[in-house]
């Protein structure tokens, strides 16, 4: 049967060329769109290295000098750092707190590259291999306040782990450091001119938002000392004060903290001045990455639906073109499934025949960079898994366009058909 359906579709190989031709363009057009939501699929269901949900900033502000109650540096008898710590304190005895932390530049969404407030170091192992890496200045309770696992006793040991002298790196940072075999004691110099630290304990890889790959990045200890000493007017707005609530308290959490803790809040020149969820400041985030991909997604559902309508038209349109020719198989002995089963085979040879090319032109398109590659690198599988769904697409829709019109044939007279032909 595969030797007289290649022997039709040479017979008609002039209408047959330009079915061959629409399906060699719309193959291309059909994996692209199918390989960009592929890997967009792959890169939103990874862990991100940390939960949102239930979390909120709480915003500080200080005194002007010309405001009421402010007090001059000279009768001021603690520094900044100082009065942040006694508001942690007060924070953490809040009827539904879990946890609070005070971070530089890592609370999630903040430190991304949009906000431009990363903060890199070089990190060196064994005085030769070295990488770029993302510094997260944190309490021990940042873990527990942002969950780096779904595990929380994971979290609570990478809170234990994150004393003076260590350092937390992440997984993919360290296998790219120190190799996969390495484990935790090993020393890690941080920069040029600061002293070793001790990898203390490994955590999952964290990414900037939904729609990027992880970053490289460690964690090292904010202490209350460096609270104390460092944080000052100048760069308080640097550091990030985070809590996380338990579910049954998180309902209008933000306005009854707002009216039970803004004046116990009041602590030297510093008073509450916001309270957000941890969700504005990722809306405001991944919004301008959401507003392309859902630009893309339209465009692609556009460019689907006409693949879908001139695929299935126009095997449709030639399928009811040929129906004297199918009477006449039928009039001739042929079954009617056997007439529907040499229909939808000769379509899929016309598939495969346009598909073959279409590999090459798919393949160049790869290996150029003409497709999505800021979220996965292109590689083998990713390549076959487009192809694979490409071509499965494109069968349903040469099959749907094939098989009603087939229905309709198979309910014609022979004597019409023989009439006709």
């Amino acid at each position: 049967m595969i030797r007289h359906l290649f022997t039709v579709i040479w017979n008609e190989r002039k209408n047959n060329g330009w079915i061959w031709a629409e399906l060699f363009l719309a193959s291309i057009c059909l994996w692209f769109i199918i390989d960009y939501f592929y890997v967009l699929g792959n890169v939103v269901h990874r862990p991100l290295g940390y939960d949102i949900s239930h979390t909120y900033r709480i915003d500080m502000s200080e005194l002007s000098s010309n405001s009421d109650g402010y007090i001059t540096p000279s009768e001021k008898k603690t520094t900044t750092g100082e009065d942040l710590l006694l508001i942690m304190e007060r924070v953490r005895h809040y009827s539904g707190i879990e946890a609070v932390s005070l971070s530089k530049s890592a609370q999630p969404y903040s430190a991304t590259g949009y906000s431009g407030t990363m903060n890199y170091q070089q990190l060196y192992y064994k005085d030769t291999i070295s990488i770029t890496a993302q510094e997260y200045l944190v309490t021990p309770s940042f873990f527990e306040v942002f969950h780096n696992s779904a595990d929380l006793k994971v979290n609570r040991l990478l809170s234990q782990a994150l004393r003076p002298g260590a350092v937390v790196l992440s997984a993919d940072a360290k296998d790219e450091l120190m190799g996969i075999s390495a484990s935790c004691g090993e020393q890690i110099k941080i920069g040029q001119d600061v002293k070793s630290a001790t990898l203390t304990a490994i955590c999952s890889p964290v990414r900037w938002s939904e729609y990027f790959k992880s970053n490289y990045c460690f964690y090292r200890l904010l202490s209350e000392a460096d609270i104390a000493e460092y944080i000052n007017a100048d760069n308080f707005s640097n550091y990030e004060l985070c809590v996380r609530v338990d579910s049954e308290h998180d309902v209008r959490f933000a306005d009854n903290f707002m009216l039970d803790m803004s004046d116990r809040l009041r602590v030297g020149n510093l008073y509450l001045m916001e309270v957000r969820p941890s969700s504005i400041l990722r809306k405001a985030v991944v919004a301008p990455e959401e507003s392309n991909i859902m630009a893309r997604s339209i465009l692609s559902v556009f460019i689907l639906f006409n693949i879908f309508l001139g695929i299935s038209g126009t095997f449709m349109f030639r399928t009811q073109y040929r129906w004297a020719e199918m009477g006449l198989r039928i009039a001739m002995g042929s079954s009617k499934a056997g007439l529907r089963s040499f229909l939808i085979t000769e379509g899929l040879i016309l598939l495969t025949l346009a598909i073959i090319p279409a590999i090459l032109v798919d393949l160049n398109m790869g290996v150029a960079e003409l497709i999505d590659i800021k979220w996965e690198p292109f590689v083998t599988f990713r390549f076959i898994i487009g192809l694979v769904c490409t071509y499965l697409v494109m069968s349903f829709v040469i099959i749907i366009g094939i098989w009603y019109p087939a229905y309709q044939v198979m309910h014609i007279e022979p004597v019409d058909a023989l009439r006709e032909e």
